[in-house]
Protein backbone atom coordinates (compact mmCIF):
# COMPACT_ATOMS: atom_id res chain seq x y z
CA UNK A 1 0.00 0.00 0.00
CA UNK A 2 1.65 3.08 -0.57
CA UNK A 3 -0.07 5.42 2.03
CA UNK A 4 -2.32 3.65 4.70
CA UNK A 5 -5.15 6.46 6.75
CA UNK A 6 -6.74 10.09 6.34
CA UNK A 7 -8.96 10.06 4.28
CA UNK A 8 -11.41 7.27 2.46
CA UNK A 9 -10.33 6.69 -1.03
CA UNK A 10 -13.49 5.51 -3.67
CA UNK A 11 -14.00 1.79 -3.15
CA UNK A 12 -15.95 -0.05 -5.04
CA UNK A 13 -15.71 -3.57 -3.73
CA UNK A 14 -17.43 -2.94 -0.39
CA UNK A 15 -19.36 -5.58 0.91
CA UNK A 16 -23.39 -5.53 -0.43
CA UNK A 17 -26.82 -7.26 0.24
CA UNK A 18 -26.35 -8.12 3.49
CA UNK A 19 -27.23 -6.11 6.54
CA UNK A 20 -27.76 -2.58 5.99
CA UNK A 21 -27.03 0.58 8.71
CA UNK A 22 -30.60 1.88 7.36
CA UNK A 23 -32.20 -1.67 8.85
CA UNK A 24 -30.91 -2.02 12.06
CA UNK A 25 -32.26 1.75 13.39
CA UNK A 26 -36.03 2.74 12.67
CA UNK A 27 -37.17 5.34 10.37
CA UNK A 28 -33.54 6.81 10.11
CA UNK A 29 -33.03 10.13 8.66
CA UNK A 30 -29.51 10.55 6.66
CA UNK A 31 -28.58 14.30 6.54
CA UNK A 32 -25.20 15.98 4.76
CA UNK A 33 -23.25 15.41 8.14
CA UNK A 34 -23.37 14.63 11.55
CA UNK A 35 -23.28 18.26 12.74
CA UNK A 36 -26.11 19.09 10.54
CA UNK A 37 -27.94 16.50 12.63
CA UNK A 38 -26.97 18.29 15.76
CA UNK A 39 -28.30 21.23 14.34
CA UNK A 40 -31.66 20.23 13.11
CA UNK A 41 -32.78 19.00 16.48
CA UNK A 42 -31.85 22.40 17.77
CA UNK A 43 -33.99 24.30 15.94
CA UNK A 44 -37.06 21.49 16.34
CA UNK A 45 -36.80 21.71 19.75
CA UNK A 46 -35.92 25.03 20.21
CA UNK A 47 -33.38 24.13 23.68
CA UNK A 48 -31.62 27.04 25.14
CA UNK A 49 -28.77 25.16 26.60
CA UNK A 50 -26.62 22.21 25.30
CA UNK A 51 -24.36 20.36 27.82
CA UNK A 52 -20.89 19.27 25.52
CA UNK A 53 -18.08 16.94 26.66
CA UNK A 54 -15.20 18.69 27.44
CA UNK A 55 -13.27 15.76 24.93
CA UNK A 56 -15.22 16.57 21.84
CA UNK A 57 -14.49 17.69 18.35
CA UNK A 58 -14.46 21.72 18.40
CA UNK A 59 -15.00 22.42 14.97
CA UNK A 60 -18.52 21.11 15.67
CA UNK A 61 -18.58 22.65 18.79
CA UNK A 62 -18.30 26.35 16.80
CA UNK A 63 -21.08 24.69 14.31
CA UNK A 64 -23.55 24.17 17.22
CA UNK A 65 -23.06 27.73 18.40
CA UNK A 66 -24.15 29.00 14.92
CA UNK A 67 -27.97 27.81 16.01
CA UNK A 68 -27.37 30.54 19.00
CA UNK A 69 -28.19 28.10 21.82
CA UNK A 70 -26.14 28.66 24.77
CA UNK A 71 -23.25 26.00 25.06
CA UNK A 72 -22.68 24.56 28.33
CA UNK A 73 -19.07 22.36 29.18
CA UNK A 74 -19.21 19.00 31.48
CA UNK A 75 -15.66 16.54 32.06
CA UNK A 76 -15.52 13.64 30.13
CA UNK A 77 -12.71 12.04 28.16
CA UNK A 78 -11.82 8.20 27.37
CA UNK A 79 -11.66 6.13 30.39
CA UNK A 80 -13.31 8.50 32.59
CA UNK A 81 -16.54 7.43 34.61
CA UNK A 82 -18.36 10.11 33.17
CA UNK A 83 -21.70 9.33 34.91
CA UNK A 84 -20.64 10.66 38.26
CA UNK A 85 -20.31 14.01 36.52
CA UNK A 86 -23.51 14.02 35.08
CA UNK A 87 -25.52 13.22 38.34
CA UNK A 88 -24.03 16.54 39.61
CA UNK A 89 -24.98 19.06 36.53
CA UNK A 90 -27.18 21.40 37.22
CA UNK A 91 -29.51 20.50 34.66
CA UNK A 92 -32.44 23.41 33.84
CA UNK A 93 -35.73 23.38 31.75
CA UNK A 94 -34.88 23.61 28.54
CA UNK A 95 -31.58 21.85 28.58
CA UNK A 96 -30.19 18.72 26.35
CA UNK A 97 -27.16 16.60 27.31
CA UNK A 98 -24.74 15.70 24.40
CA UNK A 99 -23.06 12.16 25.41
CA UNK A 100 -19.93 10.65 23.50
CA UNK A 101 -19.26 6.74 22.58
CA UNK A 102 -15.34 7.95 22.53
CA UNK A 103 -13.58 5.52 19.90
CA UNK A 104 -16.31 2.98 20.37
CA UNK A 105 -14.77 1.94 23.52
CA UNK A 106 -17.88 2.22 25.61
CA UNK A 107 -20.77 0.10 26.82
CA UNK A 108 -24.29 0.82 27.10
CA UNK A 109 -25.46 3.38 29.31
CA UNK A 110 -29.07 3.77 30.10
CA UNK A 111 -30.38 7.64 30.02
CA UNK A 112 -33.54 6.87 32.08
CA UNK A 113 -32.52 8.92 35.00
CA UNK A 114 -31.55 11.50 33.45
CA UNK A 115 -34.20 14.21 33.49
CA UNK A 116 -33.45 16.49 30.68
CA UNK A 117 -32.99 14.83 26.73
CA UNK A 118 -29.98 13.32 26.01
CA UNK A 119 -28.03 13.14 22.28
CA UNK A 120 -26.21 10.46 22.12
CA UNK A 121 -23.07 10.32 19.19
CA UNK A 122 -22.40 6.73 18.18
CA UNK A 123 -19.95 8.43 15.48
CA UNK A 124 -17.13 6.26 16.58
CA UNK A 125 -19.50 2.88 16.72
CA UNK A 126 -22.43 2.77 14.34
CA UNK A 127 -23.26 -0.96 15.05
CA UNK A 128 -21.99 -1.45 18.95
CA UNK A 129 -23.91 -2.68 21.63
CA UNK A 130 -24.78 0.85 23.01
CA UNK A 131 -26.02 2.17 19.78
CA UNK A 132 -28.07 -0.96 19.43
CA UNK A 133 -30.02 -0.54 22.79
CA UNK A 134 -30.04 2.67 23.35
CA UNK A 135 -32.41 4.21 25.11
CA UNK A 136 -31.89 7.92 24.60
CA UNK A 137 -34.51 10.68 23.48
CA UNK A 138 -31.76 10.82 19.63
CA UNK A 139 -28.92 9.34 18.26
CA UNK A 140 -27.17 10.86 15.76
CA UNK A 141 -23.58 10.34 14.06
CA UNK A 142 -21.18 11.27 11.39
CA UNK A 143 -21.01 8.68 8.19
CA UNK A 144 -18.26 9.37 6.51
CA UNK A 145 -15.53 8.80 9.13
CA UNK A 146 -16.28 4.95 9.36
CA UNK A 147 -17.87 4.59 5.95
CA UNK A 148 -16.42 4.95 2.18
CA UNK A 149 -18.70 8.32 1.66
CA UNK A 150 -18.26 11.52 0.17
CA UNK A 151 -20.38 12.96 3.20
CA UNK A 152 -23.55 11.83 5.65
CA UNK A 153 -24.49 12.04 8.85
CA UNK A 154 -27.81 9.72 10.54
CA UNK A 155 -30.61 10.32 12.68
CA UNK A 156 -32.99 8.23 14.93
CA UNK A 157 -34.69 8.12 17.70
CA UNK A 158 -34.58 5.24 19.93
CA UNK A 159 -37.43 6.51 21.67
CA UNK A 160 -39.95 6.65 18.58
CA UNK A 161 -39.44 10.56 18.31
CA UNK A 162 -40.31 12.03 15.11
CA UNK A 163 -39.55 15.15 13.35
CA UNK A 164 -42.92 16.85 11.24
CA UNK A 165 -40.60 18.54 8.82
CA UNK A 166 -37.15 17.86 7.57
CA UNK A 167 -34.85 19.38 4.47
CA UNK A 168 -34.58 18.39 1.18
CA UNK A 169 -31.64 17.55 -0.40
CA UNK A 170 -29.78 20.92 -1.93
CA UNK A 171 -28.28 21.68 -5.00
CA UNK A 172 -25.13 23.27 -2.82
CA UNK A 173 -24.71 20.18 -1.17
CA UNK A 174 -24.79 18.02 -4.22
CA UNK A 175 -22.04 20.20 -5.97
CA UNK A 176 -20.18 19.94 -2.04
CA UNK A 177 -20.40 15.85 -2.40
CA UNK A 178 -19.74 15.85 -5.82
CA UNK A 179 -16.29 17.19 -5.42
CA UNK A 180 -15.38 15.13 -2.41
CA UNK A 181 -16.43 11.96 -4.70
CA UNK A 182 -14.15 13.70 -7.32
CA UNK A 183 -10.87 13.46 -4.45
CA UNK A 184 -11.67 10.13 -3.53
CA UNK A 185 -11.23 9.13 -6.65
CA UNK A 186 -8.09 10.59 -7.37
CA UNK A 187 -6.58 9.53 -4.18
CA UNK A 188 -7.58 5.76 -5.55
CA UNK A 189 -6.07 6.40 -8.91
CA UNK A 190 -2.71 7.68 -6.86
CA UNK A 191 -3.17 4.60 -4.45
CA UNK A 192 -3.19 2.46 -7.56
CA UNK A 193 -0.09 4.51 -9.40
CA UNK A 194 -2.15 5.34 -12.26
CA UNK A 195 -0.99 9.26 -11.45
CA UNK A 196 1.34 10.55 -9.34
CA UNK A 197 0.55 14.35 -8.04
CA UNK A 198 -1.40 13.52 -4.47
CA UNK A 199 -1.88 17.46 -4.25
CA UNK A 200 -4.77 17.15 -6.94
CA UNK A 201 -6.71 15.65 -4.09
CA UNK A 202 -5.10 16.82 -0.82
CA UNK A 203 -6.04 20.41 -1.96
CA UNK A 204 -10.09 19.65 -2.35
CA UNK A 205 -10.43 17.63 0.72
CA UNK A 206 -8.75 20.89 2.52
CA UNK A 207 -10.69 22.90 1.01
CA UNK A 208 -13.95 21.04 1.17
CA UNK A 209 -13.56 20.12 5.00
CA UNK A 210 -13.02 24.06 5.60
CA UNK A 211 -16.55 24.11 3.89
CA UNK A 212 -17.81 21.91 5.63
CA UNK A 213 -19.80 23.92 8.25
CA UNK A 214 -21.03 26.32 5.89
CA UNK A 215 -23.20 23.66 3.90
CA UNK A 216 -26.71 24.44 4.03
CA UNK A 217 -28.91 22.03 5.73
CA UNK A 218 -29.82 19.28 3.41
CA UNK A 219 -30.54 15.71 3.10
CA UNK A 220 -27.37 13.57 2.09
CA UNK A 221 -26.37 13.07 -1.39
CA UNK A 222 -27.72 10.19 -3.69
CA UNK A 223 -24.64 7.99 -4.27
CA UNK A 224 -23.96 8.34 -0.39
CA UNK A 225 -27.63 7.50 0.11
CA UNK A 226 -27.44 4.36 -2.45
CA UNK A 227 -24.03 2.86 -0.59
CA UNK A 228 -25.05 3.40 2.83
CA UNK A 229 -28.44 1.32 1.85
CA UNK A 230 -26.55 -1.23 0.33
CA UNK A 231 -23.48 -1.71 2.11
CA UNK A 232 -23.52 -4.33 4.48
CA UNK A 233 -22.29 -2.83 7.77
CA UNK A 234 -21.43 -6.41 9.83
CA UNK A 235 -19.47 -7.14 7.47
CA UNK A 236 -17.42 -3.93 7.19
CA UNK A 237 -17.01 -4.03 11.06
CA UNK A 238 -15.76 -7.39 11.08
CA UNK A 239 -13.35 -7.21 9.01
CA UNK A 240 -12.27 -3.99 11.06
CA UNK A 241 -12.42 -5.88 14.24
CA UNK A 242 -9.83 -8.60 12.81
CA UNK A 243 -7.96 -5.21 11.84
CA UNK A 244 -7.78 -3.39 15.05
CA UNK A 245 -6.94 -7.03 17.06
CA UNK A 246 -3.84 -7.42 14.63
CA UNK A 247 -2.69 -4.20 15.11
CA UNK A 248 -4.04 -3.96 19.19
CA UNK A 249 -1.80 -7.45 19.07
CA UNK A 250 1.60 -6.32 19.88
CA UNK A 251 3.59 -4.37 21.98
CA UNK A 252 4.48 -1.09 21.92
CA UNK A 253 6.75 -0.72 24.56
CA UNK A 254 5.68 2.39 26.76
CA UNK A 255 3.13 3.00 24.34
CA UNK A 256 -0.33 2.26 25.83
CA UNK A 257 -2.68 0.99 23.99
CA UNK A 258 -7.01 2.27 24.43
CA UNK A 259 -9.47 -0.84 24.77
CA UNK A 260 -13.02 -1.40 24.58
CA UNK A 261 -15.47 -2.08 27.88
CA UNK A 262 -16.40 -5.02 26.39
CA UNK A 263 -16.21 -7.63 23.22
CA UNK A 264 -19.99 -5.91 21.76
CA UNK A 265 -18.13 -2.52 21.37
CA UNK A 266 -15.75 -2.18 18.06
CA UNK A 267 -12.95 0.61 18.17
CA UNK A 268 -13.11 2.96 15.68
CA UNK A 269 -9.15 2.60 14.82
CA UNK A 270 -6.10 1.67 16.82
CA UNK A 271 -5.57 5.23 19.87
CA UNK A 272 -2.17 5.26 21.04
CA UNK A 273 -0.80 6.97 24.33
CA UNK A 274 2.25 8.44 24.38
CA UNK A 275 3.77 9.45 28.06
CA UNK A 276 4.37 12.79 26.57
CA UNK A 277 2.96 15.46 23.68
CA UNK A 278 6.86 15.12 23.11
CA UNK A 279 7.07 11.58 22.14
CA UNK A 280 3.37 11.84 20.31
CA UNK A 281 4.51 14.89 18.06
CA UNK A 282 8.16 12.63 16.99
CA UNK A 283 6.65 9.53 16.32
CA UNK A 284 3.39 11.04 14.36
CA UNK A 285 6.14 13.12 11.95
CA UNK A 286 8.18 9.70 11.82
CA UNK A 287 4.89 8.14 10.90
CA UNK A 288 3.88 10.68 8.04
CA UNK A 289 7.51 10.14 6.82
CA UNK A 290 6.78 6.59 5.89
CA UNK A 291 3.57 7.38 4.47
CA UNK A 292 1.11 6.46 7.87
CA UNK A 293 -1.11 9.40 8.63
CA UNK A 294 -2.46 9.24 11.86
CA UNK A 295 -5.18 11.67 13.25
CA UNK A 296 -5.22 13.83 16.19
CA UNK A 297 -8.80 12.91 17.73
CA UNK A 298 -8.69 15.94 18.83
CA UNK A 299 -7.18 19.24 19.32
CA UNK A 300 -9.00 20.42 22.59
CA UNK A 301 -8.68 24.15 24.02
CA UNK A 302 -6.10 24.68 26.94
CA UNK A 303 -8.92 26.07 28.90
CA UNK A 304 -10.34 22.56 29.35
CA UNK A 305 -9.53 20.22 32.60
CA UNK A 306 -6.37 19.35 32.71
CA UNK A 307 -7.18 15.76 32.44
CA UNK A 308 -8.75 16.46 29.41
CA UNK A 309 -6.14 18.36 27.39
CA UNK A 310 -3.52 16.16 28.81
CA UNK A 311 -5.20 13.18 27.01
CA UNK A 312 -5.45 15.18 23.90
CA UNK A 313 -1.90 15.62 23.66
CA UNK A 314 -0.36 12.60 24.19
CA UNK A 315 -2.92 10.41 21.93
CA UNK A 316 -2.88 9.22 18.23
CA UNK A 317 -5.04 7.56 16.49
CA UNK A 318 -4.42 5.41 13.32
CA UNK A 319 -6.49 3.74 11.01
CA UNK A 320 -7.19 0.14 10.87
CA UNK A 321 -10.29 0.37 9.04
CA UNK A 322 -11.89 -2.51 5.80
CA UNK A 323 -10.41 -0.06 3.46
CA UNK A 324 -7.72 -2.59 4.23
CA UNK A 325 -7.43 -6.47 4.05
CA UNK A 326 -4.96 -8.59 6.39
CA UNK A 327 -2.44 -8.28 4.36
CA UNK A 328 -2.37 -4.63 4.42
CA UNK A 329 -2.67 -4.14 8.15
CA UNK A 330 0.56 -6.70 8.36
CA UNK A 331 2.27 -4.18 6.21
CA UNK A 332 0.48 -1.21 8.11
CA UNK A 333 1.72 -2.88 12.04
CA UNK A 334 5.36 -3.26 10.67
CA UNK A 335 5.33 0.40 9.86
CA UNK A 336 4.31 1.38 13.18
CA UNK A 337 6.70 -1.42 14.55
CA UNK A 338 9.66 -0.50 13.16
CA UNK A 339 9.38 3.86 13.93
CA UNK A 340 8.11 3.13 17.76
CA UNK A 341 10.21 0.62 18.74
CA UNK A 342 13.02 1.48 16.55
CA UNK A 343 12.43 4.98 16.23
CA UNK A 344 13.56 5.42 12.97
CA UNK A 345 12.18 5.00 9.45
CA UNK A 346 11.64 2.30 6.84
Amino acid sequence: MIEFGSDFHEISNYPYEGTSLLSIYEEPKLFASGRQCITVLIQYYKWKRIWCPQYFCYEVVHSIAKTGIEIKFYLDYPGFNENKTIETIPFEEGDVLLRMNYFGMREFRSERNIPIPVIEDHSHDLIGNWAKHSDASWCVASLRKSLPLAEGGILWSPRGYKLKKQPSLLVENTHWADERWNAMSLKRQYLEKKISDKTRYREIYVRTEDELGSIPLSLIDERSRRIVSRLDVESWYEQKTKNWELLSCMNWGTVDIMYPESKRCNMFSLVLLFQTELERNRIREKLIQNNVYPAILWRVPNTVDESVFNLSVRMLSIHCDSRYNGKEILELQQKIKYVICNDTSI
